[in-house]
């Protein structure tokens, strides 16, 4: 819609309010008053014979349509260590719909595995086995740019889309209600690592630390193939920790979102005091 056609509907629909409101002040003034109904004679009630006494009427009975209160569910109880799989891994597969982190979780020894993992990544390190979660399918995507070499391909990012998405899509607070209630069991896993000196939920706010230090990367990123595997041609880039090379693999934009989720719960896990 043009200004002028804006101007005039402002126009238009001012000149109806104005119109309707005279209207409405014009009946009002100028309606004949009407003529007060003639006064009413009330007849007076008969009294009841002597000797014969009312019995007042019974009240109706009103049925109680209230529904009784739903009897408290039992507390939940944790179950043993070794005999953990089975829950923990239906629960973690609840934080996203249709079970859709099913393919992306191993189903035997979680919770041991899951504490080993984020004990290594509080020092920048990837666990290469044991690992609790399922690596994206695939190899390496690589693009040959001539005399240049070779660069990381934009293609190796979409094979993180959607495990990241899952990620961001996760309720932060049914994330934090699920590791209060497994906390006892993580921490007894953690206790078997052999670090009195320190808690796993110390070790989950370094590896959140050092996910959120990650470098941006410039692009395209240069490669270099010196044996069987691909690395970073760039040796500073080659020395980074082995968190901050899996950032930069998922592309600039996943790691972004993969970040902004680990600041979230970051903020909700700083203000959780972990049992002694």
């Amino acid at each position: 819609m043009s200004e002028e056609n804006s101007s005039r509907g402002w126009i238009i629909g001012l000149a109806v309010v104005v119109l309707v409101a005279l209207g409405a002040y014009f009946y009002l003034t100028s309606a004949p008053e009407p003529e007060a109904p003639p006064p009413t004679v009330s007849e007076p009630e008969p009294e009841p014979e002597p000797g014969l006494e009312l019995e007042p009427e019974p009240e109706p009975e009103v049925a109680d349509t209230s529904e009784p209160e739903p009897a408290p569910e039992p507390e939940r109880e944790l179950p043993p260590l070794n005999e953990s799989d089975e829950e923990v891994r239906k629960d973690l597969l609840s934080l996203a719909p249709d079970g859709a982190l099913g393919r992306w979780l191993v189903s035997d020894e979680v919770i041991r595995k899951w504490v080993a993992a984020v004990n290594a990544a509080s020092s920048g390190q990837m666990m290469a086995k044991n690992r609790p979660y399922k690596s994206p399918r695939g190899s390496l995507a690589v693009e040959e740019q001539g005399a240049t070499g070779m660069t990381l391909s934009e293609d190796n990012y979409r094979r993180y889309d959607t495990p990241v998405r899952l990620l961001a899509n996760m309720d932060n607070d049914a994330a934090m209600a699920l590791y209060k209630f497994w906390y006892p069991r993580l921490a007894e896993a953690f206790g078997e690592l052999g670090m009195p000196d320190k808690t796993f939920h110390s070790q989950v706010l370094k590896a959140i630390d050092v996910a959120l230090d990650a470098p941006e990367a410039d692009q395209p990123i240069q490669l270099v193939r010196p044996s069987v595997y691909f690395k970073f041609a760039d040796p500073k880039m080659e020395r980074l920790p082995g968190v901050h090379k899996l950032m930069i693999r998922m592309g600039p934009d996943n790691a972004a979102r993969v970040q902004e989720k680990l600041r979230a719960l970051k903020s909700e896990l700083e203000q959780f005091q972990p049992p002694q």
